[in-house]
């Protein structure tokens, strides 16, 4: 009882320092949202941003085609050793697998996209359980694994009615758990059970056949990315919020419940709400945390409403001219320590001095179909 009531104060410290940071940096936040959006604007970026996204795209298709000829071990990613090309990091196989289909999907490659989704769907979920990777399915089912199996139901890929039924299942049989794990591997967050209730309402799931865990759900993005340290825990964060964005897009009609919504009722007077702020100081957050991520950068830009064609053909003229993603080949650990660039702290970034092992190179993916995306115009396609 005596730790709960510890536990309990000690929360509420913390979430009334978060609210006190964020009421008084308001004013500060709507000047670095107006500065993003008059730095973003140039009525001649179109031209520049189709041929940037043009060339991203080549490299991301050569990337592609090394990846499914190197990089799939049971259809899912994994990275490589050089000598005797055995697979490495399959216990992150999920996450990663996930992001490479939603990265094809954006980019148009809907076979490519189709055929990924269909190797998660059949070797990711194996005995009542979605697992790492068929190599890894001792180990238990993490948060962020999840994480990334909700960013490709997000998008609503063929047959996801039926695999989001199978991970509210799991959730309901764990009783708030996304697999048999201990609580800080696989317990739900608040935040994942507020996207997953919402994921449910745009699905015609009745409230009272969604688990009680899930229905008390709020988004606790803003607190996490304030509490962030560079690295996975950060990209966790950034992730969740990218989900939350591509929900809203598509079914503008959701209220995401939010801890900032709770201060707009003590403080309702004070012009913008903090509801309304909230995404935009969660990725200003991250952004500050590691500038040299380029996806937190990205949801900085969209938060703001500043990512038109002359923002993204910036970073797609950086993410070009990154010796991390090399021209002809995938990246090695010669080239930088982090496999995956956006999940690790920018310290990471430069490389080893004897090359030893290949990356599957999902993350130039990821932002080649994030800033090659034309929301405006429809999907980029290579005979443009």
């Amino acid at each position: 009882m005596r730790v709960k009531v510890y536990s309990s104060v000690v929360l509420s410290c913390l979430v009334l320092g978060m609210f006190g940071t964020l009421l008084r940096g308001q004013r500060d936040l709507q000047a670095s949202v107006f500065r993003l959006r008059a730095e973003a604007f140039d009525r001649h970026g179109y031209d520049r941003w189709r041929e940037l996204s043009q060339l991203a795209r080549e490299r991301a298709r050569l990337y592609e085609q090394a990846i499914e000829r190197d990089h799939l071990s049971k259809g899912m990613i994994v990275n490589r050793h050089i000598v005797n090309k055995q697979a490495s990091s399959t216990c992150d196989s999920l996450l990663f697998s996930s992001l490479r289909f939603i990265a094809l999907q954006k980019l148009g490659e809907g076979a490519e996209a189709d055929k990924a989704w269909s190797n998660i769907v059949d070797h990711s979920y194996q005995d009542g359980r979605w697992i790492r990777h068929p190599d890894c399915k001792r180990k238990s089912a993490s948060r962020d694994m999840i994480v990334g199996l909700m960013a490709a139901l997000s998008q609503e890929p063929q047959g996801h009615e039926v695999q989001f039924a199978r991970l509210l299942h799991i959730i309901d049989r764990t009783g708030g758990s996304v697999d048999d794990g201990p609580f800080y591997v696989s317990r739900l967050s608040p935040g994942m059970g507020e996207l997953l209730k919402h994921m449910a309402a745009s699905r015609s799931w009745k409230e009272r056949d969604v688990p009680p865990v899930i229905r008390v759900g709020f988004s606790t993005v803003e607190f996490d990315t304030w509490i962030a340290a560079p690295g996975f825990g950060a990209h966790l964060n950034a992730l969740t919020l990218w989900i939350e964005l591509e929900l809203l897009e598509r079914h503008p009609e959701l209220e995401i419940r939010s801890l900032s919504g709770l201060m707009d009722e003590f403080a309702p007077t004070l012009g913008t709400s903090f509801a309304d702020q909230r995404r935009a100081w969660a990725a200003d957050q991250l952004y500050n945390l590691d500038p040299d991520n380029m996806f937190f950068e990205y949801l900085r830009l969209r938060t703001a409403g500043a990512l038109n064609y002359s923002s993204k053909a910036r970073l797609l003229s950086r993410l070009l001219s990154m010796p991390q993603f090399p021209v002809e080949r995938l990246p090695q650990d010669c080239d930088r320590k982090a496999d995956y660039l956006w999940q690790r702290s920018s310290g990471e970034y430069t490389g080893t001095k004897k090359c030893s092992e290949s990356f599957h190179g999902v993350d130039f993916l990821w932002m080649v179909s994030l800033l090659s995306e034309d929301n405006k115009r429809g999907i980029l396609s290579s005979s443009n």
